[in-house]
């Protein structure tokens, strides 16, 4: 998860800065409080008050969520498993 605050309000501002400090980048989704920018809305997509975990909770729902390869590899899998377990009922089902 990468975000980038960029807030009207200065305390607003520090107090995101300071709950996601690890997660902060220049390129990430834009966090704010002000509607004319596009990104996740303080008020709208996140709401106030907040705590550390709330916020993150809040965030982890409404960021596209991006698969890392082993979570792509178990969906096929699964999918894989489905799709044979089925044939295989199919074919002796019908003998």
């Amino acid at each position: 998860m990468k975000v980038k605050v960029d807030c009207k309000s200065p305390l607003l501002e520090y107090s995101l800065k300071y709950f996601l400090k690890e997660y902060l980048d220049e390129n990430g989704i834009v966090i704010t409080d002000d509607p004319e920018k596009d990104g996740l809305l303080i008020g709208k997509d996140i709401t106030k008050p907040f705590t550390k975990t709330t916020l993150l909770l809040q965030l982890e729902k409404n960021l596209p969520k991006n698969e890392n390869f082993e979570e792509k590899l178990d969906k096929l899998i699964d999918e894989f498993a489905k799709n044979l377990k089925n044939l295989i009922k199919e074919y002796y089902g019908k003998k």
